[in-house]
């Protein structure tokens, strides 16, 4: 597949993407809002036009560039930031306020992609990770915008996946201004992209830089206050709903030794999590208390098995109430999600074997005894046993991985260095 026949399938795919659009706002009504911006429609609250354009996919991704963004805000760079959630969105809204504007990006057909460059006229783009979309990249570079993909990782079986699309990638790679890698590895698997090296700058990673919101960490040792600084208490971080029973199981299995214990589950998705019980029923009884709804005073937190944190953008929060982090969507075939936030506050983690998201950081962490690997529920009941009886095993551990993030920072200044001397070199507004 060629650029030229993409272009052509993209555009007689887009009742596709409406009918998807349409689907995502019948589960979350969330997704309804802002459906006109997916389409480039920023007629309802045009943009101010020459913004660098910044791209951050999801939460996760909005996070790790936090540092990069400060960084460029500090310098006075006006910033359009895009996201394809709602929680994504609220993130940005609930960080930056009135100092950036934000919405979504274009779906990937060309009318669509033209008319956000249109509305926005950016002086130049910054795509986080792996952001490869043809007709926004093709678009921009017909139009002499300079584009910069930072904080860029690529497997290799995302090498191997994008090698059968042919000519296709190779032509959308071709009108990037520089690239961001964050290993060796992933460097050269773009060179082998057909991206000359000249354009790729190994600068790690930035989620190592993640700056932690001190206000969310206080509110975490008060919340661990109501909960009761003496019980157990660990954190199973980004659930998906495929390890629901497992983190149950683990859970139940752990009360077994440690009646006291508390668990703090923190869904991916929590307008859709469901607790199941192992008859498939949903439990909800004077064991399992809501975050946004726990009840009066501190007695529910006290009498508490589990606390399902169903609120949004407090995941600091409740990593800093715990002693011990599971990291989640590793035990499912997503790839798992971000190791490093409870690493930063110094919680032991606890992972599954589904980590490639995160090869880097995981292998890092294990080789500095800051991670366990465990493959089922038995495994993670077993080693959170291990770890709550051996208070100076669970500290050890906790510091380990705040060794890991300490010795890897400087992504974002490295990083912040390459966009000067090539993306925003020449786009700085005169007003400044």
């Amino acid at each position: 597949m060629n650029l030229a026949v993409y272009r052509m399938l993209s555009r007689c795919l887009s009742p596709a993407y409406r009918f998807y659009l349409w689907r995502l706002g019948r589960k979350n009504r969330a997704y309804r809002a802002g459906l006109q911006q997916r389409w480039g429609n920023y007629s309802a609250r045009p943009p101010v036009p020459g913004a660098v354009w910044v791209h951050a996919a999801s939460v996760g991704e909005v996070r790790a560039a936090q540092s990069l963004i400060d960084q460029l805000l500090n310098d006075d760079w006006p910033l359009f930031i895009t996201t394809n959630t709602p929680t994504g969105l609220d993130t940005i809204s609930r960080r930056y306020g009135a100092r950036v504007e934000s919405g979504y990006p274009p779906v990937d057909v060309p009318k669509a992609v033209d008319r956000f460059v249109d509305a926005l006229s950016p002086a130049a783009a910054i795509f986080i990770e792996l952001e490869i979309w043809p007709n926004r990249l093709a678009t921009l570079a017909a139009r002499n915008i300079p584009v910069a993909l930072i904080n860029a990782r690529l497997s290799s079986t995302s090498l191997i996946r994008y090698q059968r699309f042919g000519a296709l990638i190779r032509q959308s790679l071709q009108g990037i201004t520089c690239i961001c890698a964050q290993t060796e590895e992933d460097a050269g698997r773009f060179h082998n992209m057909a991206v000359p090296n000249r354009k790729i700058h190994i600068t790690g990673n930035l989620k190592f830089d993640q700056a932690i919101d001190q206000s969310q960490v206080e509110a975490g040792w008060q919340l661990r206050g109501l909960i009761g600084r003496e019980r157990p208490v660990w954190v199973a971080a980004s659930v998906r709903q495929g390890e629901a029973a497992w983190i149950r199981e683990a859970h139940e299995a752990l009360l077994a030794s440690f009646p006291d214990a508390m668990l703090i589950a923190v869904p991916r998705h929590p307008e859709r999590f469901q607790w199941l019980d192992v008859d498939g029923e949903e439990v909800w009884d004077r064991h399992v208390i809501k975050a946004s709804a726990p009840g009066e005073g501190s007695e529910p937190y006290r009498t508490a098995h589990v606390l399902l944190a169903d609120t949004v953008g407090e995941m600091i929060k409740y990593l800093a109430a715990g002693d011990v982090s599971f990291v989640g969507g590793s035990l499912v075939p997503v790839g798992g999600h971000n190791p490093l936030e409870p690493a930063v506050l110094g919680k032991p983690v606890l992972m599954g074997p589904q980590v490639r998201n995160f090869q880097q950081v995981d292998e890092l962490l294990a080789s500095e005894g800051a991670r366990f690997r465990v493959h089922d529920a038995d495994e993670l009941a077993e080693s959170l046993e291990h770890l709550f009886r051996d208070r100076h095993v669970l500290d050890a551990t906790g510091r380990n991985a705040q060794a890991v993030i300490e010795a890897h920072r400087g992504a974002s200044t490295r990083t912040m260095k390459i966009l000067e001397d090539t993306v925003l070199s020449g786009t700085r507004p005169e007003t400044r």
